[in-house]
């Protein structure tokens, strides 16, 4: 957590807005393009299966939005910008799955020529899709960097950025799947639409494009956050070592292994599942934690000198490090003196986390920015304690 709070009389650069940037008109250009193709599929699947399609944006919205909030929450000290969030999602859903659709098809086609079909048809997928979509994805993540570098300052905004481009692609591809089960049953769609659903998101959902991009991403924030700390040869290692690890999953996920060896019953199925998918998922985990408790620990120590002044209690530090606390005392102020204490302190405690990311840009604890920092804090404690 080195902190991206941009403020110019904190004696940095400033980010620029988005639209000043040449990556964000590229990545304008790209989606007007990519919309239309999304769009006319997505009319042609409303026309003709409009119950199923229905169902379809229903269902996976029911399960998409939760597991966004949950993979947007896990940075507790700072939220990533919503607009960059939109845009992270919209790249995986919209562009990187339109160019890997073109891709896939075309590497397919050559792979017809060059092997048997039936390695094709059993090891095609495995071969052709972790190489385009996660190209595809990955190019988001580069994209992002070069609209707003500032919002790059740790481990756990690669790892968020590249679940949420996971998540989008995920949630548009599923639709893609979801309708040719409709297209291809005979009068079912909507059984077809919820056994599809039942596979490809109850049983096999926390393995796919979520934990593909979510290694990518951890991989490239290691890359750019690490500039000036770490070589460059050792810094393009460990992204090489994580892209790889993405590709592997994906390719152990699409690959026909194990299908041999399981049945056709759905104990079967799950098995083969989780043992395919489970240790790749494991492993994004170990690392998620890892990141969070690394910013746990460099939010304690830009905080140090806070602690136990007018603008930080130690109570209130030890509030602002958990977000479950921070939630629960959030509900608990609402519940005792109603919902404009609440809205006071939640500010309170947003600036109050702020401080972190000030005493981040400068490099004395008397800067006049942060000092004005600590006024904006002071100030809303005033307000707060005025309601009582």
């Amino acid at each position: 957590m080195n902190g991206s709070a941009s403020d110019t009389s904190l004696g940095v650069t400033a980010s620029p807005r988005l639209t000043h940037q040449f990556a964000f008109w590229l990545f304008i250009m790209l989606l007007a393009g990519s919309m239309m193709v999304v769009g006319l599929e997505q009319m042609a699947y409303l026309g003709l299966y409009p119950g199923a399609w229905l169902l379809s944006v229903v269902l996976l919205a029911a399960t998409a939005v939760p597991a966004g909030l949950i993979i947007y929450r896990f940075d507790q000290f700072e939220p990533e910008p919503v607009s960059m969030i939109a845009i992270a999602l919209i790249w995986g859903g919209v562009i990187a799955l339109t160019f890997a659709s073109v891709a896939n098809s075309a590497m397919l086609s050559f792979l017809q020529h060059v092997m048997p079909a039936l390695t094709v048809d059993s090891w095609g997928a495995a071969i052709v899709a972790p190489v385009n979509e996660e190209l595809y994805k990955g190019a988001g993540l580069v994209l992002m960097y070069l609209m707003a570098r500032a919002e790059f300052d740790g481990l756990m905004d690669g790892l968020i950025y590249g679940a949420m481009i996971g998540l989008g692609f995920q949630v548009v591809e599923n639709i893609q799947y979801f309708m040719l089960a409709a297209s291809e049953s005979a009068g079912g769609e909507i059984g077809a639409v919820v056994s599809m659903y039942f596979l490809r998101v109850v049983l096999s959902g926390l393995y796919s494009h979520v934990l593909f991009s979510g290694l990518m991403g951890f991989g490239f924030a290691y890359f750019v956050t690490r500039k000036g700390q770490e070589p460059l040869t050792k810094r393009l290692g460990v992204f090489a070592l994580f892209a790889a690890a993405s590709w592997a999953a994906h390719f152990v996920w699409n690959s026909p292994w194990l299908e041999s060896l399981t049945g056709g019953d759905a104990a079967s199925l799950t098995l083969g599942i989780i043992i395919k998918g489970l240790p790749f998922l494991v492993f994004l985990a170990i690392l998620a934690m890892f990141a969070r408790r690394r910013e746990g620990k460099a939010f304690a120590r830009l905080m140090a000198g806070e602690v136990g002044t007018d603008t930080v209690t130690k109570e209130e530090f030890q509030i602002l490090r958990s977000g479950r606390r921070r939630r629960r005392m959030l509900r608990q102020v609402r519940s005792a003196r109603g919902p404009v204490a609440r809205a006071i302190l939640k500010r309170l405690m947003r600036e109050q986390m702020n401080l972190a990311l000030f005493h981040g840009k400068v490099e004395s604890a008397d800067h006049p920015a942060l000092e004005a920092q600590r006024n904006v804090v002071r100030g809303l404690r005033a307000q707060l304690n005025a309601l009582s």
